[in-house]
């Protein structure tokens, strides 16, 4: 598999600076509390709406018939949503460091991260930013991978797999046709956020097994948080299947 192309977008734009991939990597433990502080938001706006949590449970048998219609997993951007998302995913991590808090500021401010994160994941995956499933597909492969320590990207067919299997899905919750294209963009623009900081972790920490590993056993306690338990799945070409 190819090398963590999207993942190490955030490290790429800083390169030219000293010390970045430090600044930028941090602490094991204070970067997953940051991580799991926007994942809860990410629950939190989605139970909200929703009425109940999303659970992105592999279907062992049927798929749920969709109850609203594609488009609704699709929204237009906002530039406002956006700088706000960017605003907390920074905000977040100065609270574990500061350092790197200024770092990713400068990251913002020095490029256009979603221009390119938007790219990336055409190219990769044949996917868009503009659509839940497709990034929640990048987001759940990703982060299961991280959860394997592994450097590698998914395969464009897992991740089509997996789009596959949570379109559906969350078509079938019939308030997802009550989310505003604000509230859409957020939950998006955040997951990508976070994608690409794992990217930027694992390139951090690519010497550092440890810390990988921790990582990965915190991230596994945070995602049960949003109703998928990644120790009892493993990523195929349909999506995930649960382990035997």
């Amino acid at each position: 598999m190819p090398t963590r192309a999207l993942l190490t977008l955030g490290l790429a734009f800083v390169l030219s600076q000293p010390a970045s991939a430090q600044g930028l990597g941090g602490s094991a433990s204070g970067l997953s509390s940051s991580i799991f502080k926007l994942m809860n938001q990410v629950g939190a706006s989605a139970a909200q709406s929703a009425g109940q949590t999303i659970t992105t449970q592999p279907p062992e048998t049927a798929v749920p018939a969709p109850l609203v219609k594609p488009a609704a997993l699709t929204f237009k951007v906002s530039p406002q949503v956006r700088q706000k998302t960017i605003d907390t995913f920074v905000a977040q991590i100065s609270q574990a460091s500061p350092e790197s808090g200024a770092e990713w500021n400068k990251v913002f401010k020095g490029a256009d991260v979603f221009a390119e994160i938007d790219k990336q994941v055409k190219t990769m995956f044949g996917l868009s930013t503009t659509n839940l499933a497709d990034t929640w597909a990048v987001y759940w492969s990703y982060a299961w991978l991280m959860t394997r320590s592994s450097t590698d990207d998914p395969t464009r067919a897992q991740a089509v797999g997996l789009r596959n299997q949570f379109q559906p899905l969350l078509l079938s919750i019939p308030a997802v046709a009550t989310y505003t294209d604000a509230q859409k963009q957020e939950m998006s623009d955040t997951l990508l956020l976070q994608v690409v900081l794992f990217g930027t972790l694992a390139e951090a920490w690519k010497e550092d097994q440890a810390s990988r590993d921790e990582f990965g056993t915190g991230l596994i306690s945070g995602t049960r948080e949003m109703g998928l338990d990644l120790s009892a799945v493993v990523l195929t070409d349909q999506g995930f299947s649960v382990k035997k």
